[in-house]
């Protein structure tokens, strides 16, 4: 499981996600004279990269879902996706060749992505937020825009979900209209660090864990505020 965290707003968006590889392993037991299957969750990990920044098309990819895709990191299979994209490829054709991609290479790959960048039109570089999963929305869907097409600023979140929506009262919620991009950046953070203390006591696997990546997009540049990195413990 994850927890992916995108905020839109005017100055940018930014697209948040924790590091936690866990998968479920199934054992056979005996019990009264009958066999039966226990499942267990295990942490295989957290350095995960959930988060990509594809340069070739300055759209940024989160995922959620499947952190392992045939034995290989779902980040690695992005990569491979970015290598077949061409520099013209507007936000929308990204996310649905990503789509693409998946149901010709992995089609039983259970995964969702937030798709984020933006794209020039006349004199306006206009912000493109997409959600889409292989399983329950096969079809990308823009989540910046209102019933009229006018741009809207808020957020999304995908993956484990339960603490995230017990803070955000949607009677409460931030003027994202009016927040700035640091504390769009803040705001995203809190979300998924919340989650990762709180599971500290809830009496459940903790699914969420490790670093946060931090992408930032503008129409100006695209770039990582925090990131791991590779180093000797």
């Amino acid at each position: 499981m994850s927890l992916v965290v995108t905020v839109f707003v005017p100055s940018g968006i930014v697209m948040a996600a924790d590091s936690r590889v866990s998968i479920v392993t199934q054992e056979k037991k005996e019990a009264d004279g009958s066999t039966v299957i226990v499942e267990n969750a295990v942490v295989l990990s957290d350095n995960a990269n959930k988060v990509g920044a594809l340069t070739k098309v300055r759209v940024g990819v989160a995922t959620f879902g499947a952190s392992i895709v045939n034995n290989v990191p779902i980040g690695q299979v992005i990569r491979r996706f970015e290598k077949g994209l061409s520099a013209e490829e507007s936000v929308k054709e990204v996310a649905e060749k990503l789509l693409s991609y998946f149901e010709e290479h992995f089609p039983e790959v259970s995964a969702g992505f937030h798709v984020c960048g933006y794209r020039r039109e006349g004199e306006e570089d206009v912000p493109y937020v997409f959600f889409c999963h292989t399983r329950s929305d096969p079809v990308p869907k823009r989540w910046n825009v209102n019933e009229k097409g006018e741009i809207v600023y808020g957020l999304i979140r995908s993956g484990d979900t339960h603490i995230v929506d017990r803070l955000i009262d949607p009677q409460a919620l931030p003027v994202f209209a009016a927040m700035p991009l640091q504390d769009a950046i803040d705001y995203a953070v809190f979300l998924i660090r919340t989650t990762i203390e709180a599971l500290r006591f809830e009496p459940r696997f903790p699914s969420v864990g490790g670093p946060i990546d931090v992408l930032v997009i503008n129409p100006r540049e695209m770039k990582f505020v925090r990131r791991k990195e590779l180093q000797v413990l």
